[in-house]
Formats: structure tokens, sequence, C-alpha cells
């Protein structure tokens, strides 16, 4: 399966695309790589091709678009032609101001919420942003779980009012 990438701004053509349980391989400009899938949680994973590379891949961005850091490198990329359908957010619906990761989920769905209040905490920058209720309501959804990395832009939670 021949899949593009798109790394800050430049295409990458990859060939013979295959992605399993124990094993990611694809050939780029004719030369063939093969990592062994260490482990997996969510979307944080460790290949190995003699060196360990520790990876983690954002929700896609209304553009298609995630963050990607492996060994401490971080780029943006998406797969080629493929976007995500650009709605309008919810109304009661609260988004990250910024790309990080979920640090913690203060109140889930059915709960009670005021004007303010913290639902959750994202950390991003070295720094803990609590979301908060733009209203008094009900959580109606969390979208994200803990430690899952989130683009800026991203509907993390919705308030019914």
């Amino acid at each position: 399966m021949e899949k593009t990438f798109i790394i800050d701004g430049q295409e990458f053509r990859v060939q013979d695309f295959k992605a399993t349980a124990e094993v990611v391989a694809f050939s780029l400009e004719g030369i063939k790589y093969q990592y062994s899938l260490v482990t997996r949680e969510g979307p944080e994973f460790i290949l190995d091709r003699g060196t360990r590379i520790h990876a983690a891949v954002s929700s896609a961005n209304r553009d298609g678009e995630s963050v990607i850091i492996a060994n401490g490198v971080e780029a943006l990329g998406s797969i080629g032609g493929k976007k995500i359908k650009k709605d309008r957010a919810a109304v009661g619906s609260l988004a990250a101001p910024m790309p990080g990761k979920i640090f913690k989920v203060l109140r889930g769905p059915g709960e009670e919420v005021k004007k303010g209040e913290p639902i959750l905490i994202l950390e991003a920058m070295k720094m803990e942003h609590s979301i908060r209720s733009d209203k008094d309501g009900k959580v109606k959804k969390i979208c994200y779980q803990v430690g899952e990395l989130v683009q800026g832009g991203a509907i993390l939670a919705e308030v019914d009012g």
C-alpha cells in the first residue's frame, strides 16, 4: 500500500506501508525500513530497529494535521489528501487553546458544573491549563482520555446548559 505523509510541509511517499500489532514497515526512496513495535499505549508507542524510538501522534486537528513527536523531535504531519470535516464547533463545546496532553479529567459526563469550574487539565508547554466550563450545566461529553495528545482547537468537552 502506498501512503503519502506530509511532515513540516514536505511530502513523503512511502511504498509497501504495513502496520501490524508487531511490525511497522515501509519503503522510502527505495530503502526498506522495518521497525518492531515494542509497545503501544494509546497515541504513544515504542519502535525498535537496533535502537529504540519513543514516538507519539496527536489526534488530528480540523485540517487533518497531527503533531508527531519522535525521540524528542516535534513535527507537524498529515496523511496527504485526508482532512477532517470542518464543522463549526458545537455550542457548549470547550476547545484546547494549544496543542498538549490531557493531564487530568476532573468532571465526567452527567456531572453538574458551574460557570468557570474546571472540567479537565491540559498539560502544554510544561504548564497545566485548566479547561473551564463556559456556563452552568451538565457535562455532556469528555472527548479525550488522560494521556492523549490533542491539537490546538480540538474539542475537549461539551457542556449542556
